[in-house]
C-alpha cells in the first residue's frame, strides 16, 4: 500500500503536467497560426491569376506616383496571340509546429486545386479562336517553413508573446518535368551611350539551400521603387520539349508579384535572345522590370514574387498533364528619398 500511495501522486502529477503542457502548446499554436495569417510576407496572395489574363499585366500598383493598369500578350505563332491564367478553386493548408523553448518552427503545406485556362486571339480582329483555347485542371503542392521566437511581454497575462522572425521561400508545383535552378536580381546602370546595362548582382537564390534558407523577416530583399532591375530565372526541362515558335524555347517563365487581388502583376521572362536576354534558348529567361512603388502614402511595404516555369509540351497536349514549378520570395519596395 505504501508503494501505491507514492506512485499515485506521481502519476497524477504527471498526467496533470502533461495536460497543462498540451494546453500551453495549444494556446501557443493558436497564436502562431494567428501570426501566420496576419503576416503579409507568408501568404499566397499573388499566386492566383483569377482567370485568363494578358501575359504582361499590372493592376493597382504604383508607378511614379500613379496607379497603373497595363496589359500585353504572348505571341503564339503567325497571326495568333495567347492569353492565359490559372484560377484556384480550392486550397487546403496544414501547419505542423515544433516548439522548443523560445523557438518554434512551423512547416506550412498547401494543396492547391485549380484550372489552367488559355485562349488564342486572332490578331486581325483580336477575337478569341475557340478551336485553340483549352482548360486543364491541376493540383499543386507547396511548402515553406516559418520561424518564430518567444519574447517577454508584460502586457500579456502569460508574460510572453510570439513573433515571426524568418521564413524560407515557398516552393512547389505540379509534376516533375521542369525545375528552377536559380533566381537572380541585378541592378542596372546607364552607360555612356545612354543604354541600360547590367550593373550589380543584388540577390541570388539556388535550389541547394532553398528549402532551409531562412530569410530574416526584418531584412527582406529590398528594391528601390521606380528603378530598373534585371530578373533572371534559370530552369531545367527534362524534355521532350515543344516550342510555339522558331526559338525552340519549351517553357513559359513568368514572375507574378503583388500583395492582393487588387494590387498585382505578371511579367514574362524571355529566352529568345532579345532585350537583356543574351543567348537564345540557353534556359536562362530574363526580363527588365521597373520596380513598382509601395503604394500611396507608404514609404515601404512588403510584396511577394512568384517565379514560375511551365512546360509547353505537356501543356499543349490534351492528356499531357500540367507540369509547373514555382518559387515564391517576399520582398520590400522602398520609396526613394
Amino acid at each position: 500500500m505504501k508503494y501505491i500511495n507514492i506512485v499515485l501522486p506521481i502519476m497524477i502529477f504527471t498526467v496533470f503536467s502533461c495536460v497543462e503542457k498540451n494546453q500551453d502548446d495549444m494556446f501557443d499554436e493558436s497564436e502562431l497560426i494567428m501570426l501566420l495569417d496576419q503576416d503579409e510576407a507568408t501568404g499566397l496572395d499573388g499566386f492566383d491569376d483569377n482567370g485568363i489574363m494578358d501575359m504582361n499585366h499590372d493592376t493597382g500598383l504604383e508607378y511614379n506616383g500613379l496607379s497603373r493598369t497595363l496589359g500585353d500578350t504572348l505571341g503564339y505563332g503567325e497571326g495568333y496571340r495567347v492569353r492565359f491564367g490559372r484560377q484556384i478553386t480550392n486550397r487546403e493548408r496544414t501547419v505542423d509546429f515544433v516548439i522548443d523553448g523560445d523557438t518554434a518552427i512551423g512547416t506550412v503545406n498547401y494543396v492547391l486545386n485549380g484550372v489552367f485556362m488559355a485562349e488564342a486571339m486572332d490578331t486581325s480582329n483580336m477575337e478569341p479562336i475557340d478551336s485553340l483555347g483549352f482548360t486543364k485542371e491541376f493540383t499543386s503542392l507547396m511548402i515553406r517553413k516559418v520561424k518564430f521566437t518567444r519574447i517577454d511581454n508584460s502586457n500579456n497575462p502569460d508574460g510572453y508573446s510570439w513573433r515571426v522572425i524568418a521564413m524560407t521561400p515557398l516552393t512547389g508545383g505540379s509534376g516533375d518535368k521542369v525545375s528552377i535552378t536559380s533566381v537572380q536580381i541585378h541592378s542596372l546602370s546607364i552607360d555612356a551611350a545612354g543604354a541600360e546595362v547590367v550593373s550589380e548582382l543584388l540577390y541570388t537564390f539556388s535550389p541547394d539551400s532553398i528549402g532551409d534558407l531562412y530569410i530574416n523577416r526584418e531584412s527582406l530583399p529590398s528594391l528601390t521603387s521606380f528603378e530598373p532591375v534585371l530578373i533572371k530565372v534559370e530552369i531545367e526541362n527534362a524534355g521532350p520539349e515543344f516550342s510555339i515558335d522558331s526559338s525552340g524555347v519549351g517553357e513559359w517563365v513568368t514572375m507574378r508579384y503583388g500583395r492582393s487581388v487588387n494590387q498585382r502583376g505578371r511579367r514574362h521572362l524571355n529566352d529568345k535572345g532579345y532585350g537583356l536576354d543574351s543567348i537564345v534558348n540557353d534556359n536562362i529567361h530574363s526580363s527588365l522590370m521597373r520596380v513598382h512603388g509601395p503604394g500611396f502614402n507608404y514609404d515601404s511595404r512588403v510584396f511577394k514574387a512568384f517565379f514560375t516555369s511551365t512546360d509547353l509540351a505537356t501543356l499543349f497536349t490534351e492528356d499531357g498533364g500540367y507540369n509547373s514549378i514555382t518559387w515564391s520570395i517576399p520582398y520590400r519596395t522602398i520609396r526613394p528619398e
